[in-house]
């Protein structure tokens, strides 16, 4: 492991320090993720600069008509050279992607996996516990898992119900989808599921 330092001004330091003690997510595994996620954009965008517009050697292009200065124009006629639907299209905003975050719980399961002291890490943990001794999870077995401070210290997550339902859905601030419920019972959702397993020694 090669060690790197920055600094950061000291409200965003304080900010920084605060956030890590609300989640109890590790920093070094926060900072993996940074470092990731920017060598992700950087090379994307470094690759975008430098690629070469492909030819279309069987294309015509289309002349443009000259734009109309008349009294049609001027009492808000399309302009000639700039189709109708292109003008309303300029002046509606860019949708934005509601599912660009789908399952964004696979990039955090690897840093949940190494921090025991992680509320995510401890209902995980309870779930494959439950399922060791039970089989079917129903969620009022969980939550009893999870809220026994004296006979399941390694489990044991305080607001468990608000720190479960995060982990249902994946839009907005959620900490990313793990699980779904099916007639009564707790499962694990199919997108995530095969990372899930591949870090499941670090959750038993």
């Amino acid at each position: 492991m090669k060690q790197i330092t920055f600094n950061l001004p000291d409200a965003l330091a304080d900010k920084f320090e605060l956030a890590l003690q609300l989640s109890g997510d590790n920093r070094d595994a926060v900072a993996e993720e940074f470092v990731r996620s920017y060598l992700g954009r950087a090379l994307q965008s470094a690759a975008n600069e430098f690629r070469t517009p492909e030819p279309h050697p069987h294309v015509t292009p289309r002349p443009v008509q000259p734009q109309r200065n008349d009294s049609a124009a001027n009492a808000g006629q399309p302009v000639y050279g700039t189709p109708k639907h292109q003008q309303e299209s300029q002046k509606r905003p860019q949708r934005t992607d509601y599912f660009s975050e789908w399952g964004k719980a696979i990039h955090r399961i690897p840093r949940w996996a190494r921090n025991p002291q992680q509320n995510n890490h401890k209902i995980l943990r309870a779930f494959f516990e439950l399922k060791q001794e039970i089989g079917n999870v129903t969620l009022d077995a969980l939550r009893r898992r999870c809220s026994d401070p004296s006979g399941h210290p390694n489990t044991y997550v305080p607001h468990f119900d608000n720190n479960y339902s995060q982990m249902k859905f994946d839009n907005g601030n959620s900490h990313g989808k793990v699980f779904e419920e099916h007639d009564g019972y707790i499962t694990i959702w199919d997108r995530i599921s095969d990372t899930l397993q591949r870090y499941r020694d670090y959750f038993e």
